[in-house]
């Protein structure tokens, strides 16, 4: 198999995947049964480097696979051309918010943010079933993620018009969750948020695929995949060097050689 975080990877992943059933989150949500095991859900997170999630939504249809692919409103806009285009390749679109995080924790002023956005994005032409939360650190002490928004405004998502949440919408004892976040595989054999999942890789992923008792739900993030293998590992060590140093210049301090 190709080198992990390449888009060939990615390719090679998609062509496993064409011997089973893959389901984008809004399906499996509008299931009134679940599907019989094995079977995938398929999502992929747009935080940045949106194109690199056309090309992935791309790969995904050339091996007749449906994801849903969550888009972030990042300065001031959602890139509605990379929407439109994953869109019109038959994969479900929906809206990665962070609204308590761009409102400082002022639930009324996310909740009001959080309907003006999906109202947004259906006056651009764009069916919006389902939504994510993205995750990132709180800026305000009064809430843990950006999932608060919706755990503590339980009927959001029904003025929305919304199937559910990618994950709080998700009965996981039923579904394994597994993601890249941060290039760092982890399964989650029982989601749930906060909590750490244990190391995985996407070869061992694999491997599960044909399980006959596995249900499995993949979360992948296209800003950390490359075509080439050198600028995916460039990226990859400078992020991994970030995550060692960054605490200590916070603190103020650089730990001793």
């Amino acid at each position: 198999m190709a080198l992990d975080f390449t888009l060939a990877a990615f390719e090679d992943f998609c062509q496993w995947l064409t011997h089973m059933p893959v389901f984008t989150v809004g399906d499996y949500l509008a299931r009134s049964q679940p599907p019989p095991t094995p079977f995938v859900i398929l999502r992929i997170d747009v935080d940045y480097r949106e194109t690199t999630a056309v090309h992935m939504a791309r790969m995904a249809e050339r091996h007749n696979l449906e994801a849903s692919f969550y888009f972030r409103h990042r300065e001031g806009a959602f890139d509605l051309d990379a929407m439109k285009a994953i869109a019109q390749l038959n994969h479900e679109v929906g809206y990665h918010f962070e609204t308590l995080d761009t409102c400082q924790g002022d639930f009324q002023a996310a909740s009001d943010l959080f309907l003006e956005h999906v109202t947004l994005l259906r006056e651009s032409g764009l069916i919006i079933r389902t939504v994510a939360g993205h995750g990132a650190p709180p800026v305000a002490v009064n809430y843990r993620s950006n999932l608060d928004l919706l755990i503590h405004t339980p009927g959001l998502c029904e003025r929305a018009n919304l199937l559910g949440e990618s994950t709080l919408s998700i009965d996981f004892s039923r579904v394994a969750y597994i993601s890249d976040a941060g290039w760092r595989w982890r399964r989650y054999n029982y989601y749930r948020p906060g909590v750490v999942g244990k190391p995985t890789s996407l070869h061992a992923t694999i491997r599960d695929l044909p399980r006959r008792d596995a249900g499995l739900y993949i979360n992948f993030h296209p800003h950390q995949w490359f075509a080439h293998p050198a600028t995916m590992l460039y990226y990859r060590v400078r992020n991994r060097l970030g995550t060692l140093i960054l605490p200590h210049v916070r603190r103020g301090s650089l730990p001793k050689t």
